[in-house]
């Protein structure tokens, strides 16, 4: 009876232990959390965060270097701002074989008065990459002085389409965004047989400039498919892909609006695409601002 009596206590203490150390940790976080808090330090960014963040970015080509911005504050908001510097040490931490990474500063300090500290860190491959391949990039920022923080962010970059980044940039309250299409590919590519080429046959710039228009016409380096909803964002008609552009329409509150678009884009090419927002409050900014991009993206 004693001895069934000891099991029963000894996997209770087994339960109960990691839930005791996860608590106690729990605990330990917010009390160092409130004395900083109590003597306004303030030490935080627009991406890492305290305990780390995994941001998924799937709009990368594999093939161009991929810049990130993100900042370091000494603010809680607009009002509660520490009163002492802050110094602090930046890391980053990648695969070297697949990618280089380099940062613009590693030690600094935020003086009291200055708020925010800007940083840009460049990721550049060092070979190309396919399809759905990914890479994965550790930021990390620790305070010094006056008291430790660790803030920290994983970024996971995956292959969407070899050869295509796209992006959105935007802000709120701004009527409109930009949607960034790039094609780092020098190579067109043939989408309806001719002469003696054949469907999805390479073809390089030189060869491409030699061709009739006819020709010219029944190849692609990237064609582009976008699809939005226009009860959310408007495409902009006055935009000159519209010239050389096929388009798909929907009916919205009475009124046929374009919802899909496909059109080409050149070899070591940049399109920008204008897209107005129904509620200009809202930030569509892709990737990091948010996980999925309100225009869903297609490459052939």
């Amino acid at each position: 009876m004693k001895r069934r009596k000891l099991i029963i206590l000894l996997v209770g203490m087994l339960v109960i232990t990691p839930l005791a150390i996860t608590f106690g940790r729990y605990v330990t976080k917010n009390i160092r959390n409130y004395i900083m808090q109590a003597d306004n330090f303030f030490f935080n960014s627009d991406k890492l965060v305290d305990g780390g963040i995994t941001y998924e970015m799937n709009n990368w080509g594999g093939v161009s270097n991929v810049t990130i911005q993100f900042q370091l504050n000494n603010h809680k908001n607009n009002i509660l701002t520490s009163v002492s510097d802050i110094y602090y040490h930046l890391e980053v931490d990648c695969d070297e074989t697949k990618v280089l990474c380099t940062i613009d500063e590693l030690d600094g300090v935020i003086e009291h008065a200055e708020k925010t500290d800007n940083f840009t860190f460049d990721i550049v491959p060092q070979r190309a990459f396919n399809d759905n391949e990914s890479v994965e990039v550790v930021v990390t920022a620790v305070s010094s002085s006056p008291y430790i923080k660790t803030l920290s962010a994983t970024f996971v970059i995956t292959v969407g389409r070899r050869g295509i980044d796209y992006q959105i940039t935007d802000k709120a309250n701004q009527p409109y965004f930009i949607f960034t299409v790039t094609n780092a590919s020098d190579k067109y590519k043939v989408i309806e047989p001719f002469g003696d080429y054949s469907l999805n046959d390479p073809i390089t710039t030189n060869a491409y400039l030699a061709l009739s228009d006819t020709d010219k016409a029944k190849c692609a380096s990237a064609v582009i498919t976008l699809g939005f909803d226009p009860s959310e964002v408007v495409l902009d008609t006055t935009s000159d892909i519209m010239k050389h552009a096929t388009y798909d329409t929907t009916v919205y509150d009475g009124v046929d609006y374009i919802n899909e678009i496909e059109f080409n884009v050149e070899p070591l090419t940049s399109i920008e695409v204008r897209f107005y927002k129904r509620d200009s409050s809202e930030n569509y900014t892709y990737p990091i601002i948010n996980n999925t991009s309100v225009v869903t993206f297609g490459a052939s």
